[in-house]
């Protein structure tokens, strides 16, 4: 987790002397890639970015590093790969890269200048006097991953726009980029993958939205669709650059009238439309996951004299067979409503072991629809019966969909779709739509400032418990997240990422301005 604020250069039981790593060339700068005689507009020592890779992950690492960095600077700011940057005459750096592909850190790491991040997903961000160049500063991003090489840069983005000055004004923006108090924050994410689920006709724009995801530090997006997008294989392309995990949703009987569980016919029904949908839409593409709901989202405990729990482990072990005979490696992730199971949880023990149980309508808050600790049973009840879940099944992750924030207008628009192009409309639609929307983000919003304290203190409980791992997915619908980032969506991002910060850390780190501001920058950095 963030460690205490120390410039490199005196960490304790270390001499610089002894830990000084300088690339072989450093005289009098000059602009990179200008003839010395050129005499600079601005002068002063100047910032380079130095990467690691430029690949994958790490691409749009280095891009956000360069926004972040040129948001700050009147100049053109200099970027090089850390192979040709060692005989450049570098002043200022941000170094950018993991251990493995940055030998400038790697260096740094292996003479205990910089902490390694502590886990997969995280990360080292440093902030100080330069070992490289006596009188400069350096920003160092060390990922333990690529992933975590993407936190770290964000984290520092979020630093930066904390810091402040006006965008129209650089010359006043480098002096607080050049003057920044020296920090160290090392840390990784205490839920493994945090995520969104949403009707997937509802992203607008599919391009934002992934990168919306990733500036959260989101990394797992469950897509229901009624038919496989037409551009899911690029939509994959693009979450997977984003270090984002794509989980295909789609019905095992959900929605459909007639289908009753204790009929075996009827389970035979379902059985064989999810494995042709399987073959037809999804089993060529590189897809992270399968996703589900079959016919639980009722109150209904009980069918011909057994638990709705117990017909639904007769279904999903029948039909999960046949899938896994298909891709032995495919992950399947069983949504269940507490509704219609409560107390029959049990019965669910005999479920597959790798079907992942993902829960939502389990109570209160985070469960209900509305961020209300009292509704049902209230939060209390919740929590010692999310516990309960948690504990179940042991040595398999506990999932759930969290709920409260914006969902679909179900009586107004909703309608089944086919084969359609999905996060392709014009930006301005989701802004027009999001002005329209406003007043329910506010209500909503509103609500989590008050009892986000509840949210955070509830994954605190679940992972005192040990499950193996955790899964959580927010129903964050229609949120229009390609226009801006609510601070709602912002605080269960932020809570997801470390729920154990104390509240008041939490809601300032959650509202800074990198991510709560508006609208979000396009791919690229465009407007």
């Amino acid at each position: 987790m963030p460690s205490g604020s120390h410039p490199m250069n005196r960490i304790p039981g270390h001499d610089l002397a002894d830990t000084e790593v300088r690339p072989p060339s450093h005289e009098a700068a000059v602009v990179p890639g200008s003839s010395a005689s050129t005499s600079p507009r601005y002068p002063g020592p100047r910032w380079t970015l130095v990467f690691g890779s430029y690949d994958g992950v790490a691409r749009f690492a280095v891009q956000e590093a360069q926004r972040a960095l040129q948001d700050c600077l009147p100049y053109v700011l200099p970027v090089m790969p850390a192979a040709g940057a060692a005989g450049a005459g570098l002043e200022h750096v941000c170094l950018v890269g993991t251990a493995a592909d940055h030998p400038w850190l790697a260096e740094l790491v292996r003479r205990g200048a910089l902490a390694p991040p502590p886990g997969r997903q995280g990360y080292t961000l440093h902030v100080g006097d330069s070992p490289f160049h006596e009188g400069c500063r350096v920003i160092a991003v060390l990922g333990a991953d690529a992933a975590g090489v993407l936190y770290g840069v964000e984290e520092l983005a979020a630093h930066l726009s904390a810091a402040g000055g006006p965008l129209d004004l650089p010359e006043r923006r480098r002096q607080r980029l050049d003057g920044l108090e020296p920090f160290t924050r090392n840390e990784a994410p205490a839920i493994a993958r945090r995520g969104i689920w949403t009707w997937g006709y509802v992203i607008y724009d599919y391009r934002r939205f992934l990168d919306t995801m990733a500036r959260l530090r989101l990394n797992s997006l469950t897509m229901w669709n009624d038919t496989a997008p037409l551009n899911l294989a690029e939509i994959l392309d693009y979450a997977h650059s984003r270090a984002i995990e794509i989980v295909a949703g789609f019905h095992w009987g959900w929605g459909i009238d007639g289908l009753n569980l204790a009929a075996a016919a009827d389970r035979a029904r379902i059985k064989a439309r999810v494995v042709e949908t399987y073959r037809r839409e999804y089993a060529g593409l590189p897809i992270d996951g399968l996703y589900f709901q079959t016919l639980t989202e009722h109150t209904t405990q009980e069918l011909d004299g057994r638990s709705v729990a117990a017909w639904c482990v007769e279904l999903v072990n029948d039909t999960a067979a046949e899938l896994y005979r298909l891709n032995p490696r495919l992950a399947i992730q069983f949504g269940l409503h507490a509704t219609s199971i409560r107390e029959h949880y049990t019965d669910l023990d005999a479920l597959d072991r790798r079907v992942v149980i993902t829960w939502e309508d389990a109570g209160a808050l985070p469960f209900a629809y509305s961020p209300d600790p009292e509704a049902g049973d209230g939060f209390e009840k919740t929590l010692d019966y999310a516990r309960r879940l948690a504990r179940l099944r042991p040595g398999t992750p506990f999932a759930m969909v969290p709920k409260g924030w914006m969902c679909l207008r179900w009586g107004e628009e909703f309608e089944h779709h086919g084969a359609f192009l999905l996060g392709e409309r014009r930006p301005a639609f989701a802004a027009d739509r999001l002005r329209a929307r406003q007043p329910e983000w506010d209500r909503h919003n509103q609500a989590w400032l008050r009892h986000y304290p509840l949210a955070a203190r509830f994954y605190r409980d679940i992972l005192d418990g040990r499950p193996s791992s955790m899964l959580v997915t927010g129903l964050v619908e229609d949120g229009l997240l390609e226009a801006a980032v609510q601070p709602g969506v912002a605080l269960f991002a932020e809570t997801l990422w470390n729920p154990r910060q104390p509240d008041a850390e939490l809601l300032a780190r959650a509202l800074r301005p990198y991510l709560c501001r508006g609208a979000t920058p396009a791919p690229g950095g465009a407007p």
